[in-house]
């Protein structure tokens, strides 16, 4: 029977002896009873007790799940902070399953930094600890978030005024009830982030001189992490809306970019092919034409000729096979990309719309692929600050927790350095939230979850449902569960507003402003609050 956190907060009143006996046949009880510090001490000695075995000289029958025997027959002296150190390296370590596809460039599945670490620098204890901060972090920071539906009214007021018209404007001046909790904690530290007293001034003058290359003129390409593109020689331009994401603490490189327009599919082939990247990982549904071109070749070889290759800059992209079943949500494309003297480049195009904030596995599943590849990971969704940009946030944590040091607000560390190189990443509370999530999930094995956040969260989604979506009529997903909707309330700030300052500022660039007059934003009003074609069309959606 399924074993959950809500199981062990009712066990904890039976002895540890009734808990032992319990997971001799449940697996998954003995692996929190392992990973849980209520237990200890008391664990050792009553698993001595219970099934008469040396206290130091502990097998793998009954109760340390996925340790070895070798393990114990080496180490005579163990404890328990070893196992835990132990199982968790068995658990990053394990090799992973390999693409047939990328199998002859070995760099493509293994990654020296990542080994080397594991190798030199593996401290398990001290990765075990910063686990558990990290979810007591996310416990102790709490922030007030107020109740919908919810009021504080005086019980004697209700007495006095039973008039219906004095009743309505009691109700009118009622109080609000608000509450403390993790999920507005979260808010609180996006807004501080999101503030423009904490944004970072930067150079675009590339991006400046190729406004025609860019999707959005809000979202502005960073000078100094740019991708600037050397092949071909005689290329008229080196420009493409890309960022380079690498540096400490991350054990590879990622490549964060717009989704390709008409006119930009060349140059995106042409980073491919100079940074080597076999993995491209497409985070947006394929069906919609306007929010990313077909820059890629559907049909297999196998299949009529008829658009099976193409080509942009002496480089002829061939669709080598399709497989939808390797990945649950996921369209995984086997490319061959051949350049000048027929040199090859094999390619793993991941195609899946990431928008469902429920499913916080698929990023992980995604990173790990990543993070054993040398060569940099190109990913993208529409304007590649959004879905794209959780991911790599995630990355970014798992990468602090792992190498540490140890911050203690490790989401919004990762956010700005994040935003130091690829700036406007990470755009609304939703995608913050999803990012924590996705972090707790990768811990979940190893220090449990936050306690009480799975409820938090909850009522804090209901709450969002109560907010101004537009859903859309072909998704099955409501829009306030979407990390990137298309009508996002969260972004409504920035319309009719002039573009944010490049400086630092005490106040929010919006406070005290007024809308710009409807008249000046005639077809320049952003791309992503733009109701799509089936919504009936006036000037009041201007």
């Amino acid at each position: 029977m399924p074993f959950s956190r809500m199981h062990i907060s009712l066990a904890e009143k039976i002895s540890v002896n009734d808990l032992i006996e319990k997971s001799v046949e449940n697996v998954i009880l003995t692996e929190m009873l392992l990973y849980d510090v209520r237990y200890d001490t008391a664990w050792e000695a009553d698993y001595t007790k219970k099934f008469n075995k040396g206290r130091m000289k502990t097998t793998n029958g009954d109760g340390w799940i996925g340790i070895s025997s070798d393990f114990f027959a080496r180490n005579e002296k163990v404890n328990l902070e070893d196992a835990r150190s132990f199982i968790l390296y068995q658990r990053l370590t394990r090799m992973l399953e390999l693409s047939k596809w990328l199998e002859n460039d070995e760099l493509n599945y293994r990654n020296s930094n990542l080994e080397e670490f594991f190798m030199k620098d593996w401290d398990g204890i001290e990765i075990t600890k910063r686990m558990n901060e990290f979810i007591q972090n996310v416990q102790n920071d709490l922030d007030r978030v107020r109740l919908q539906d919810r009021c504080l009214v005086d019980e004697d007021s209700y007495l006095v005024y039973n008039n219906i018209v004095m009743w309505k404007a009691l109700i009118g001046s009622r109080k609000q009830v608000f509450i403390r909790s993790m999920t507005g904690g979260m808010e609180h530290r996006f807004e501080i982030l999101d503030n423009q007293v904490n944004h970072m001034a930067f150079t675009h003058h590339a991006f400046d001189e190729h406004l025609d290359l860019s999707r959005n003129k809000r979202i502005k390409c960073r000078d100094s992490t740019r991708v600037v593109l050397t092949y071909p020689n005689t290329a008229s331009n080196d420009f493409i809306h890309a960022n380079y994401i690498q540096g400490a603490p991350l054990f590879n490189k990622f490549i964060i970019t717009q989704a390709p327009m008409e006119n930009t599919i060349g140059d995106f082939w042409r980073m491919v092919w100079q940074e080597r990247s076999p993995y491209i990982f497409m985070l947006i549904s394929r069906k919609e034409d306007n929010r990313c071109a077909q820059y890629w070749p559907r049909l297999a070889i196998f299949m009529p000729r008829t658009g099976d290759q193409i080509t942009y800059y002496g480089l002829t992209i061939i669709n080598s096979a399709v497989d939808k079943f390797r990945l649950p949500l996921f369209r995984v494309t086997y490319l061959i990309v051949i350049g000048p003297g027929r040199d090859k480049l094999r390619v793993e195009h991941w195609q899946g719309d990431m928008n469902n904030s429920d499913n916080v596995v698929l990023p992980l599943q995604l990173l790990r692929l990543a993070r054993n590849c040398s060569y940099p990971t190109v990913i993208h969704c529409h304007l590649g600050i959004s879905r794209s940009a959780t991911l790599v946030a995630a990355e970014i944590c798992i990468a602090y927790l792992l190498k540490g040091p140890a911050y203690k607000r490790c989401v919004q560390k990762a956010v700005q350095i994040l935003r130091s190189q690829r700036p406007f990443c990470i755009e609304t509370p939703m995608q913050y939230i999803f990012v924590h999530r996705v972090v707790q999930k990768f811990l979940h094995d190893y220090a449990g979850d936050p306690r009480g956040f799975h409820a938090e969260y909850k009522h804090w989604i209901e709450s969002r449902a109560m907010r101004p979506f537009i859903d859309d009529v072909e998704q099955r997903i409501p829009g306030y569960r979407l990390l990137s909707p298309r009508f996002d309330p969260d972004l409504i700030r920035l319309v009719r507003h002039r573009e944010r300052p490049g400086c630092r500022r005490e106040t929010h660039d919006c406070v005290g402003q007024m809308p710009i007059p409807l008249q000046d934003t005639r077809g320049q009003c952003l791309e992503e609050l733009q109701l799509t074609k089936r919504y009936p069309r006036g000037d009041r959606y201007d």
